[in-house]
């Protein structure tokens, strides 16, 4: 059976006996929802506040994890495991041949419909190791993301991972390769408070319970697979998103993984500071122990490959590139590459800017790093060298602020040299006021015609041949403020460096406080220029991610309950007239508070607790002169002498009269939170047990009891 969408065929395999229409799949909801936002034509770089499946399946980002893969013109793609397309794009538009495998028909028909104008793809429902062999000819290329943690589901046995491998090796060409991908069970996100994001359940990752592998798994499956000579990436800050891909050859410097709140499917706990602990591993030479994933490429040998690969993909398509570092025997390259057709032009430009800048730079005694385009392709020269960001930082690191402050002046005058010749009155350009806004300057300015606005401290590398400009992709023809070039580079530096800020280093530089914050709204005009209406990941997090518990806030409150209180002074019990207090329970567990009663209160409201709850109440006393026992009524169940069972999330205590001119109440008890699944099997025990004891006290029965035993 085939159905067409577009130019795109899908096949189900004669092994599918659940028409389309009546998918029982307990994913069935979330994959209607999924076809409804493809055929509603929604593009998720222009939604705010997604779904988490929807991010999942249709962020472009996803696509990060393989875009990169070096793959040609000539080569055919087998995706095995395809889902809903996540990884697909990425090869469309490089392969000749993309065949994709995945086992739900709906998954397929969504797939199908994203990619529906492709000329060279073709999708497989059903069972995808039965597809696997009714296929023709081999691949040279099999991306198996999901293989290893699903191979247990088709393969029986202690080496599961090891069948699954080696019957896809055998569709491979002679110099074909498979591209595995795995969660790392002692990934550093786990051991900082990320949950199992498949279970929602903490640190069973650790304890060996939750999917992934560490890599000395991962290493021995491949020996015992004959799959020895493969290559380990580690996408940071995980699979799902990855902005950076990191390799053995090429592993994260310090400071740089500092993007490490991804908890987009649920809660995550933050026990400790992810950056400084990274930072250590990564002195100590353990990184590839402790990264979050890892991307397996088999039999790769081949100097097209980079050893690092960072996307800048998360805005406006007409500035979506990618960055590859190289290295072949001759020595490493950087290699920038659009992402998008929209960005071709981008990448193009920057001969051009490079040309511009070397004659700008050269009155200050610097150049810019060599460009060279092929084939649509920028490549640069790779550099050997300090970057002046890291001067900065060995001041800092030393303590010696008067050496920082002087080597910023130094900067100052870099710049200043450069741009002198080309210097003359700023003023505001239908261009400028395009990228930067119209912000009301109170002083004249100077500017050159030409900028390279990341003329920042980490693209100023000193070199054996002198200081060099790299990454200046944001050159423009458009006359800006030098302050706002000095503005920018030192107010990113100063960004992560807390200690540094109230240093006065902005005033040092001539920079008001005034003129700071009207910098920052040019830079963020700016920002939003760039994005064009992309909405970027991480506003996407702030949207959908769910809580994230820090270790000292739960310290914090630990050992403490919070009670809401309510009172009614004529209006009945309402949000608005009630309030929070936080309360710590002495070493019995015995909770004791005063409550001030606003005048004119006629009855009170406690809630003890915000969840299923065990309530044992000593006394309540109004004081009125002296003081009086309170009658209260509750909506729970009384236990004898432990108290009152909550089985509800809202538990009450309600005191319905109140003398006239109480003002002050004292309450004393004890509050102890359980399960919701405890409390209910303690409620439904009660009822049972309550049950018994009206039947056991029924009439009938009772009289059914003397009769038997004679009386």
């Amino acid at each position: 059976m085939q159905e067409q969408f577009g130019k795109v065929t899908v096949t189900y395999n004669e092994s599918i006996k659940i028409p389309l229409s009546e998918n029982h799949d307990p994913r069935y909801q979330e994959d209607m929802a999924l076809e409804a936002f493809v055929d509603e034509g929604h593009d998720l770089r222009r939604v705010e506040a997604p779904g988490w499946a929807e991010l999942y399946h249709f962020s472009h980002l996803r696509a990060n994890l393989t875009e990169w893969l070096p793959i040609s013109g000539t080569d055919r793609v087998l995706e095995f495991g395809a889902d809903t397309g996540q990884l697909t794009g990425g090869f469309l538009g490089k392969a000749k041949e993309v065949v994709c495998l995945e086992e739900s028909p709906r998954r397929c028909r969504i797939l199908a419909k994203r990619y529906s104008g492709a000329e060279n793809l073709s999708v497989y429902a059903g069972n995808i190791w039965k597809n696997l062999e009714t296929l023709p000819g081999n691949f040279d290329w099999i991306i198996a993301p999901g293989v290893l943690e699903g191979a247990g589901l088709w393969f029986s046995g202690e080496h599961a991972q090891v069948q699954a491998l080696q019957k896809l090796k055998m569709c491979l060409n002679a110099n074909g390769h498979l591209v595995l991908a795995a969660d790392n069970h002692l990934g550093l996100k786990y051991w900082a408070g990320a949950a199992n994001p498949h279970n929602g359940v903490y640190f069973d990752n650790l304890d060996g319970a939750g999917c992934g592998f560490t890599k000395r798994e991962l290493e021995s499956i491949l020996v015992q697979s004959e799959l020895a000579d493969a290559a380990f990436y580690y996408p940071y800050p995980e699979r799902w998103f990855p902005i950076s891909i990191y390799s053995d050859r090429w592993l994260p410097k310090t400071g740089e993984l500092n993007r490490n709140l991804r908890n987009f499917e649920g809660e995550r706990l933050v026990l400790f500071d992810e950056e400084k602990v990274y930072d250590r591993l990564i002195a100590e030479g353990r990184f590839p122990e402790f990264a979050n994933a890892f991307l397996i490429v088999t039999d790769f040998q081949t100097q097209a490959c980079p050893v690092y690969v960072k996307y800048s993909n998360d805005r406006a398509e007409r500035w979506s590139i990618r960055t590859d570092i190289l290295e072949s025997t001759d020595g490493k390259q950087v290699r920038k590459v659009s992402v998008t057709p929209q960005a071709k032009e981008h990448i193009e430009n920057m001969k051009r800017r490079e040309s511009a800048l070397s004659r700008q730079c050269a009155a200050g005694g610097i150049r810019a790093n060599c460009c060279e385009l092929r084939d649509g392709t920028a490549y640069f020269e790779f550099l050997k060298g300090r970057t002046f960001e890291e001067r900065l930082d060995g001041f800092r690191n030393n303590k010696d602020y008067a050496g920082l402050a002087a080597a910023l002046q130094d900067y100052r005058r870099l710049l200043l040299n450069c741009l002198a010749p080309e210097l003359a009155p700023f003023e505001k350009s239908a261009r400028f006021k395009e990228m930067f806004g119209d912000p009301a300057f109170e002083k004249a300015y100077e500017g050159a015609p030409v900028n390279n606005l990341d003329w920042i401290f980490g693209n100023l590398m000193e070199t054996s041949h002198g200081m060099e400009v790299i990454d200046y992709e944001w050159t423009f023809e458009v006359q800006v403020p030098v302050e706002y070039l000095l503005w920018r580079a030192l107010s990113l530096y100063l960004h992560s460096r807390m200690e540094l800020q109230g240093l006065g280093l902005m005033a040092q530089m001539g920079i008001s406080s005034h003129e700071e914050q009207i910098f920052e709204e040019m830079e963020h005009h700016f920002q939003l220029w760039l994005l064009q209406g992309t909405v970027t990941i991480d506003v996407q997090y702030l949207h959908t991610a769910g809580r994230t518990l820090r270790l000292g806030e739960l310290l914090d409150h630990a050992g403490q309950q919070r009670m809401q209180v309510y009172a009614d002074t004529g209006e009945g019990f309402t949000e608005n007239d009630s309030w929070w207090i936080d309360t710590a329970p002495d070493k019995e567990g015995c909770t004791r508070v005063r409550l001030l009663l606003p005048e004119g209160a006629k009855a009170l409201r406690i809630d003890p607790a915000e969840t299923p709850c065990l309530v044992s109440v000593k006394r309540i006393l109004g004081e009125l002169g002296g003081s009086y026992t309170l009658d209260y009524i509750h909506n729970g169940r009384e236990l004898e002498t432990q108290g009152i069972l909550y089985s509800t999330d809202d538990p009450q205590i309600t005191v319905p009269a109140l003398a006239e001119g109480t003002r002050q109440i004292y309450l004393e008890l004890t509050v102890q939170e359980l399960n919701r699944d405890t409390a209910f099997a303690c409620m439904n025990l009660l009822n049972r047990v309550r049950t018994a004891e009206r039947i056991y006290n029924w009439p009938p029965v009772r009289l059914l009891r003397r009769i038997r035993h004679g009386r």
